[in-house]
């Protein structure tokens, strides 16, 4: 009895430092550090790309090197983030282009926020500069189209409510400036610069700023009926330098404000066909109006060879015969990707895509483990014929485009953990151009690009 006594005792006198431990095992587990980063390594070559002015661009050819790193402290909801990275180049064709951004170039912060999880059992919360993308990427989607895949960051504050697993509401503001405001460490490429003249890193992409509101919500509930809703404010203002001269005016000459309202709903038919819609009205100053719409239609057959999806699609912009300032052109928003393709997104000013009508087949393929291929083609049009400056007009066909994805995560396939973020990619495309562009400025267009990436 003495002995069970004694040993009752001393669990009890046991229990406190037991609880402290493990209280201090549970602090331990809410406080993490972590790091990785990532190099991307890439050549392309280029022909006869257009140009924004229904012209054309030469030939180049040119390694692309881009490195990150990043660092995360979490303390249980809060979590800090740091990104920095650098990228530069060594064309070997054109002449003019070499002496520019090149090692060490620009380093810069890439992303840098801070973000608090499960706000009110609700909410998440991130403030700072971070990557935003909505939907397929039609209206969010690449904050710094000056700059191309170099970053693609928001400087923004975003909150986002959710309201169970399949249905949450994305708030956030955001503010692009013209150049980059944080520190920067390397080259300016200024006009007298000895490494290369006449090129910086204006990010927003229009010399000009940008700032905006908007308000996403997603829901997921129907699995056989998936469906998206928007609304975004924007505000163009290049009042620090370039002038839009007429175009804009409501609230000063060099401003301009859009307000863009938008729908996509993703249908399932059945476990092999599905669908996606897409339609945003646009309205602005001056009686601005545009539009913008996507239609597809996917059809991934159960127990084929190599997993084939099949998608007939349509995307259009409207377009104005004035070009991308015109009163009835779409303007992108905050989407300023590439879109369409590499050798597309030249023919528009900073990648903003308007006067446009893509009908094409795109084919998806899976032809081993860890190995995709994807292949799309079709003809390309300016709905609406534009002014060539001398009281005529371009034509209103821009071409016949093909281009071919492949991609191979091969370093999955090895046991070493270090190992499995190899990959690599060869992208190739074809714009055949038509009476869209001006005369003896015509020639096809080529580019092909082979890209190794590695993360850690």
């Amino acid at each position: 009895m003495k002995r069970c006594t004694t040993l009752a005792m001393a669990l009890l006198m046991g229990l406190p430092a037991l609880a402290a431990s493990e209280a201090g095992l549970e602090q331990k587990k809410a406080f993490d550090v972590d790091f990785g980063g990532d190099l991307r390594l890439r050549y392309d070559f280029t022909n006869n790309l257009p140009d924004d002015d229904h012209g054309e661009k030469g030939h180049t050819d040119y390694a692309r090197v881009r490195t990150r790193l990043w660092g995360k402290a979490t303390v249980r909801q809060l979590e800090f983030f740091v990104r920095v990275a650098n990228e530069f180049r060594y064309y070997n064709s054109r002449e003019s282009d070499k002496g520019k951004q090149r090692f060490p170039d620009v380093t810069f912060i890439d992303n840098l926020y801070l973000k608090y999880s499960d706000l009110f059992g609700m909410m998440d919360v991130k403030l700072g500069r971070q990557e935003m993308a909505f939907g397929a990427k039609r209206i969010i989607s690449d904050g710094t189209g000056g700059d191309g895949s170099r970053s693609n960051y928001f400087d923004a504050l975003r909150l986002t409510f959710k309201f169970d697993n399949a249905r949450t509401l994305d708030a956030f503001a955001i503010y692009q400036a013209a150049d980059d405001w944080l520190p920067t460490l390397g080259h300016t490429h200024d006009a007298k610069s000895k490494h290369g003249k006449g090129y910086d890193y204006e990010t927003s992409g229009y010399d000009q700023n940008e700032y905006g509101l908007g308000l996403y919500y997603q829901d997921r509930s129907n699995k056989a009926f998936g469906w998206d809703l928007y609304y975004v404010f924007k505000v163009e203002d290049a009042n620090h330098g370039y002038d839009y001269g007429d175009f804009l005016g409501a609230i000063g000459d060099d401003t301009f404000n859009t307000h863009t309202f938008g729908v996509r709903i993703l249908p399932r038919f059945s476990e092999e066909l599905s669908g996606e819609a897409e339609l945003a009205a646009q309205f602005g100053d001056d009686g601005h109006s545009a539009a913008m719409a996507y239609g597809g239609l996917t059809y991934a057959p159960k127990g084929w060879a190599l997993k084939p999806k099949f998608t007939a699609a349509v995307q259009y912009m409207t377009g104005d015969e004035e070009g991308w300032t015109g009163d009835n052109a779409w303007h992108p928003v905050f989407n300023r990707e590439t879109g369409v393709g590499e050798a597309v997104a030249p023919m528009f000013p900073k990648y903003a895509y308007n006067n446009f009508l893509y009908p094409h087949l795109k084919v998806g393929l899976t032809p081993a483990e860890n190995h995709s291929l994807t292949l799309q083609a079709g003809p390309m049009f300016a709905p609406v014929s534009e002014d060539d400056g001398m009281g005529g007009s371009y034509g209103n066909f821009r071409g016949f485009y093909a281009q071919a994805k492949y991609a191979w995560a091969f370093g999955k396939a090895f046991d070493q953990a270090w190992l499995k973020g190899l990959a690599c990619a060869v992208q190739l495309e074809y714009l055949g151009k038509g009476d869209y562009f001006a005369d003896d400025e015509d020639g096809d267009a080529l580019f092909a690009r082979m890209e190794l990436t590695y993360k850690f």
